[in-house]
C-alpha cells in the first residue's frame, strides 16, 4: 500500500507538471515619498514643509497601484487585449466544461466582455503588489506565460504609476490656474473701478494732495511752524531789550550787551574811548587833576560815555520795533491759522470718505497682485513633467530566465513525500484495526490499585502521636528525613498523618533555610540577585510567583511578612528582602516597610544609612522624599523604622498610618511590611495588609495552621504558611 500510493502520487505530480505552462514572474521596485526639491518652487520661502509619509499612506499607494483605472491603461498601453493570453476566449473559445459551468450559474460570462475587459480581468489575476516590511518601498509583482510580457507589464505599471502621482498633482494646480485667472478678472475691474472712485472723491472734495499729505494739512502744518518762528522773533527781541535796558539802569555801561556791540558806530565809539582813556591816564601822571589838559580829557571821555549810551538806547529801540513786528505778523498768522483749522474741520468727514476708498482700492489691489504671483506660480508648473510627485522607480523589472511554476523538482518530490505519508497513515489505521479484532477485551479495572503519591505537609508529626516503631526507625533509612512523599497504598493512610488533626497538617509554600546571624541573613537576601540557582533564591522566587497570582487574581497590594516562633526577626528581614527584590527583577514598583523596627538587622540587610523612617513620617517631622531610601542592590525603595522607633507601636494604630498606605499604593504596584514577630505590637500592621506570610519551622506548623485560619478569619485575603528549615536540608527537601 505504501509502496502503491507513493508511485501513484509521484506519477500524478510528473504529469501535473508536464501539462502546466510554464509561467515567469519578475517584479519592480517603487519608492513612495515626498521628491518635492526647492527648484520645484518658484517661491521656495513660502512653500509648505512636505509632509511625512507613514504606513498608511503607503498602504493606500498600494491600493492605488491595484486600481482598475491604472490597470486599464497599461492594458491599451500595451494592447494586451490582442494577445492570446489575455484573451483565451478568441485564441481557444469556450470549453464544454465552462459552459456548463456558466449554465448552472457559476461566474461570469467572458463572452459579454470586451476583449479589454476580458484581458483587464487576466491582468489583475496575475498581478501582486505588496508593500515591503517596515519600509517604504512597494513591490510590483506580475506573472505571464511570456517572460518578455511579465517584465513589460510591471515596468509599464510601475512607469503609469509615477506618471499617475505627477498628474494627480498636476490636476488640482490646473484648477486653481483657471480659478485664479477668473479672479484675476474681477479683482482688475474692482481695482480700477476703487482707484477711480478714490480719485474722484477726492478731487470732489478739493483733497488734493501736496508732497507729503493734503494741501490743507500742509498748509496748516506750514503755517504753524511760520507761528513758531514769529513767536520765537518777537522773544527774542524784547529779551535783548530787556537785557539793554538793565544794563544801562543797573552799571549804566553796555558792555556785556552782544546786540550793542555788533553796532558798528558803538565799536569805533568804543575804540575812541580806549584811546581817550589812555591819553587821561598818561596825562595825570604829569598833570594834577585840576590841568586844563586832563580836564579836557576827561570831558571828551564822558562825552564818549554819553553817545554810547544814546546809541545803546537807539538798538534798544529798534530791537522792540523788531519785537512789534513779529508779535504782528505772528497774530496775523494765528488768525490765519485758525480760518486753516476752520476749513479743516469741515473736510475730515470727507478725509474719513477718502480714506475708506483708498482702503479698498488698497486691499483690492494687494489681493490682485497675491493672486497674479499664485497664478504666475501655476502657470510654471502647469507641465505634468514639472510636477514633483510621489514616487520613483528604484529598480526595474528584469526579465526572468526560468520560470516560477510549476518547480519540477520540489513539487515531484512533494507530492511523493504526501503519497508515502498518505501510504503510513492507511497502512498503520489498517493494521491496527487488525490487531484490534485479534485481540480480547480484557477486564475494565486492574485487581489491585496502583500506589498513589500525595504532596502531604513538609512538617512533620509530632513526636508524641508517632509509633514507637516509627521513632526507632534508623537515621540511616533510603528517604531523608524530611521528604515530602508518603506512599500510600490501597488506600491506607500512616498513623502519623491519620492521627492529626486537619489544623496540624498544612502544606507550605516553599521551604527556606534558616539564617543563623545577620550574615547569613545578608547572604540570603542577595542570593536572588548574586546566586539565583540557590535555594534560597529558588524559594524567593516561587513566593514572587505567589504574590504576582494574588495581585492578579484578588487585587493584593499589601503582603504582611511575619515570624510565629521567637528569634526569627533575621529570617523575615532576608525573606522580605529576596521577595522584593525578586519582584523589582520582574518589573514590579515595590517598597518596603520595617514594621517590626529591627533597627540596625534591617539596615545591613539593604545596606541603608541611618536615616529618618516610618515612624518620623507618622510623626509628621518627615515627608515621603525624605524617608523613601534606595536599597544598594536593586530599584527597590525601602522605607526603614527611623532613628527613633519606639512610639511606632502607638503610631500603628493612627489613622496617619492607613492614610501612608493609601499613598504608597498610589505609586507602587506592591507593599512589603516587614513585621517580624507577630506580637501586639505589630497587629496593627498585619490586620492593614492583605495577605501574609507566615514564617516558622517545621516544629510549629501545627500553631502556623491556627495562626493563618485565624488571620483568615479576620479578612485576610490570602495567607501562606513558609517552612523554615536548616539550610542542610533544603536541597533534599526542594528535591523531594
Amino acid at each position: 500500500m505504501i509502496l502503491i500510493l507513493t508511485v501513484i502520487s509521484t506519477v500524478l505530480a510528473i504529469a501535473y507538471v508536464a501539462m502546466q505552462k510554464p509561467r515567469y514572474t519578475t517584479q519592480a521596485l517603487v519608492l513612495v515619498d515626498s521628491l518635492e526639491t526647492p527648484f520645484d518652487r518658484t517661491q521656495p520661502d513660502a512653500a509648505v514643509p512636505r509632509p511625512a509619509m507613514d504606513e498608511r499612506d503607503v498602504l493606500s499607494q498600494v491600493s492605488v497601484i491595484e486600481s482598475r483605472d491604472l490597470g486599464d491603461r497599461v492594458v491599451r498601453t500595451l494592447k494586451l487585449q490582442e494577445k492570446p493570453e489575455f484573451d483565451s476566449l478568441a485564441s481557444s473559445g469556450l470549453g464544454l466544461l465552462s459552459r456548463l459551468r456558466l449554465a448552472l450559474g457559476f461566474g461570469e460570462d467572458p463572452r459579454d466582455k470586451t476583449p479589454e475587459q476580458r484581458a483587464l480581468a487576466r491582468y489583475e489575476t496575475m498581478l501582486n503588489v505588496y508593500q515591503i516590511p517596515l519600509s517604504k518601498v512597494i513591490a510590483i509583482q506580475y506573472s505571464a506565460n511570456d517572460p518578455k510580457t511579465a517584465a513589460e507589464v510591471a515596468n509599464t505599471l510601475a512607469e503609469t504609476y509615477v506618471t499617475s502621482t505627477r498628474e494627480a498633482q498636476s490636476e488640482p494646480t490646473n484648477r486653481a490656474r483657471e480659478w485664479l485667472a477668473q479672479q484675476i478678472g474681477e479683482l482688475r475691474k474692482k481695482v480700477a473701478e476703487s482707484e477711480s472712485a478714490a480719485e474722484e472723491f477726492r478731487a470732489k472734495a478739493g483733497l488734493l494732495k501736496g508732497a507729503q499729505s493734503t494741501l490743507s494739512a500742509q498748509e496748516l502744518s506750514e503755517l504753524n511752524s511760520q507761528i513758531v518762528l514769529a513767536e520765537a522773533a518777537r522773544s527774542e527781541a524784547e529779551a535783548k531789550a530787556r537785557q539793554i535796558r538793565s544794563m544801562l539802569a543797573s552799571d549804566g555801561v553796555v558792555d556785556g550787551s552782544g546786540a550793542v556791540l555788533n553796532s558798528a558806530l558803538i565799536q569805533r565809539l568804543r575804540e575812541q574811548q580806549v584811546v581817550l582813556g589812555r591819553n587821561l591816564a598818561e596825562l595825570s601822571v604829569r598833570y594834577l587833576p585840576n590841568h586844563p589838559k586832563v580836564m579836557a580829557a576827561r570831558s571828551e571821555l564822558a562825552s564818549l560815555d554819553r553817545q554810547i549810551r544814546a546809541e545803546a538806547l537807539k538798538v534798544v529801540r529798534g530791537l522792540e520795533d523788531q519785537a512789534k513786528v513779529a508779535a504782528s505778523r505772528e497774530a496775523e498768522l494765528r488768525a490765519s491759522l485758525n480760518a486753516a483749522k476752520a476749513k479743516a474741520s469741515e473736510t475730515n468727514l470727507d478725509e474719513v470718505k477718502l480714506r475708506a476708498l483708498e482702503r479698498e482700492a488698497a486691499a483690492n489691489r494687494s489681493l490682485l497682485e497675491t493672486f497674479l504671483n499664485r497664478y504666475m506660480d501655476a502657470s510654471a508648473r502647469q507641465d505634468v513633467i514639472a510636477q514633483p510627485g510621489t514616487a520613483r522607480i528604484i529598480e526595474r523589472a528584469p526579465l526572468p530566465t526560468s520560470p516560477s511554476f510549476p518547480k519540477t523538482g520540489p513539487t515531484v518530490l512533494l507530492a511523493m513525500l504526501a503519497g508515502l505519508a498518505l501510504g503510513v497513515g492507511l497502512a498503520f489505521v489498517a493494521e491496527i484495526m487488525n490487531a484490534a479484532a485479534r485481540v480480547a477485551i480484557g477486564p475494565s479495572l486492574p485487581a489491585a490499585a496502583p500506589p498513589v503519591l500525595i504532596e502531604a505537609s513538609p512538617v512533620a508529626a509530632p513526636v508524641a502521636e508517632m509509633t514507637k516503631a516509627e521513632a526507632r526507625a534508623p537515621k540511616d533509612a533510603e528517604a531523608p528525613s524530611n521528604s515530602l512523599v508518603v506512599e500510600v497504598a490501597k488506600g491506607s493512610v500512616p498513623q502519623a498523618l491519620g492521627s492529626a488533626s486537619p489544623l496540624d497538617i498544612v502544606p507550605a509554600i516553599c521551604s527556606m533555610p534558616a539564617s543563623r546571624d545577620l550574615a547569613s541573613a545578608v547572604a540570603h537576601g542577595y542570593e536572588v540577585i548574586g546566586k539565583p540557582t540557590r535555594s534560597y533564591a529558588k524559594a524567593a522566587t516561587v513566593l514572587g510567583s505567589w504574590a504576582a497570582s494574588v495581585r492578579q487574581t484578588l487585587g493584593v497590594k499589601r503582603i504582611a511578612v511575619a515570624a510565629l516562633a521567637t528569634g526569627t526577626s533575621l529570617d523575615t528581614g532576608a525573606a522580605s528582602a529576596a521577595l522584593a527584590r525578586t519582584l523589582v527583577q520582574q518589573g514590579i514598583r515595590t517598597v518596603i516597610l520595617d514594621i517590626a523596627a529591627s533597627g540596625d538587622n534591617f539596615a545591613h540587610v539593604f545596606g541603608l544609612q541611618p536615616q529618618a523612617g516610618l515612624a518620623e513620617l507618622l510623626s509628621g517631622s518627615a515627608d515621603f522624599n525624605s524617608v523613601i531610601a534606595r536599597d544598594m542592590a536593586s530599584e527597590l525603595n525601602v522605607i526603614s523604622a527611623g532613628r527613633d522607633p519606639a512610639g511606632l507601636p502607638s503610631m500603628l494604630t493612627g489613622s496617619r498610618f492607613a492614610q501612608a498606605l493609601n499613598a504608597l499604593e498610589t505609586a507602587y504596584d506592591q507593599i512589603l511590611l516587614d513585621c517580624g514577630e507577630i506580637t501586639l505590637a505589630t497587629s496593627p500592621a498585619i490586620k492593614a495588609a492583605q495577605a501574609i506570610l507566615l514564617l516558622a519551622p517545621g516544629s510549629a506548623a501545627a500553631d502556623a495552621g491556627r495562626k493563618l485560619e485565624e488571620l483568615r478569619g479576620k479578612g485576610i485575603l490570602a495567607a501562606q504558611y513558609v517552612r523554615l528549615a536548616d539550610p542542610d536540608q533544603v536541597e533534599a527537601y526542594q528535591a523531594a
